[in-house]
């Protein structure tokens, strides 16, 4: 694969949060979890496993038991950008895929560091690996958080998952409906925020850091409110 390809990859994979029920084949599906297997990983540690989730009624038993217990936590962050969720939405996706984490492989990393967020950097690699994969195929995916919580205690009761792991995200994989999201305004302003990138010379110092290229917290502020999609005014 050359750069101008690998470079197409990494922007054609987008967050989506409604699916069509067109159904996912079996080879490609094995073949995305397949790359995710080979994500690197602190310390070699591995501390991945997935759950995948294709019976229709275990998918909205999860999409129910998720979005009832955010619909008790969303309160804790009312400025948050409620229509933005996917989680309520898991079931449109024909599969959905439970990341894992064993924290016991946390011991393969040094004392002296943060383990928990090594094992939780690990996670993302993984997660990040499935989702290139998906998209090299056609596919939709999303970063529907878990991690902890009422949310994730929901998650392992309904898919039998130790109670000693993590679950850290829920990965939908499926054919994006664009024309379901475009119904949504909020989902509208979210799609054009997505595809923002900061300048690369805004973000690149060279030898040493270049205090005239530091933000000061008016901008970050600006930058939070009117270029995420998680802080978008309400109307």
């Amino acid at each position: 694969m050359d750069y101008e390809d690998f470079l197409r990859l990494i922007k054609t994979r987008k967050s989506v949060r409604r699916y069509k029920s067109e159904p996912v084949p079996d080879e490609i599906l094995e073949k995305i979890l397949e790359a995710a297997r080979q994500a690197p990983s602190a310390g070699n540690s591995q501390p991945w496993e997935f759950v995948v989730v294709k019976d229709p009624e275990t998918r909205k038993k999860v999409s129910k038991g998720i979005a009832l217990k955010i619909k008790e936590e969303v309160g804790k962050d009312p400025d948050i950008a409620r229509g933005i969720a996917v989680q309520p939405f898991l079931y449109t996706a024909p599969v959905i895929i439970a990341v894992c984490g064993d924290p016991r492989l946390q011991d393969a990393y040094p004392a002296w560091m943060d383990r928990y967020a090594l094992m939780r950097q690990s996670l993302s690699n993984t997660i990040y690996t499935l989702q290139l994969a998906a998209a090299c195929f056609g596919l939709a995916t999303a970063w529907a958080t878990i991690q902890s919580g009422p949310t994730q205690d929901a998650v392992k009761e309904i898919l039998g998952i130790p109670e000693s792991y993590t679950v850290d995200h829920m990965v939908p994989v499926g054919y994006a409906d664009e024309e379901a999201e475009d119904k949504q305004a909020t989902l509208r302003t979210v799609k054009k925020r997505a595809r923002f990138r900061r300048d690369l010379d805004d973000l690149v110092h060279h030898e040493h850091y270049h205090m005239e290229k530091y933000r000061p917290d008016e901008a970050v502020k600006a930058f939070l409110w009117e270029k995420t999609v998680t802080r978008i005014p309400k109307t």
